[in-house]
């Protein structure tokens, strides 16, 4: 059994996958720690996203692209939102943050699908 590299694009996949994974992780702690309930959204987000990481499914990666992306999209729009409103404080400035990264990270998702695709070929 001989050990394939990863691609430079591969390890980007896995970055997203961490990071998509990392925000489950810190919701769903966030949540039971400081809300005192369980989050079903934040357990549902790091199953799938584990999921996907140990299967690597290419059409599961566009899905879950754009379904990041839209989500990313409302979420920073929403916190720029409130930052216009009530100013730029810390915590909009970080959560701006992790939104536009979440959009970095969603477009890898969704280019993963045509970049991996064609690499069997």
């Amino acid at each position: 059994m001989e050990k394939q590299k990863l691609s430079s694009y591969e390890k980007l996949v896995y970055v997203a996958y961490g990071y998509f994974i990392l925000l489950g992780v810190i919701d769903l702690l966030l949540s039971f720690l400081w809300g005192g309930f369980f989050n079903y959204w934040a357990f549902i987000a790091l199953a799938v996203f584990g999921i996907q990481a140990w299967y690597k499914h290419k059409v599961a990666n566009l899905i879950l692209g754009v379904l990041t992306l839209t989500g990313s999209i409302f979420a920073t729009l929403e916190f720029l939102s409130k930052g216009h409103k009530s100013g730029f404080n810390f915590f909009v400035n970080v959560m701006t943050g992790v939104s536009v990264v979440g959009l970095i990270m969603s477009v890898i998702l969704i280019f993963s699908y045509t970049k991996l695709s064609f690499k069997d070929i």
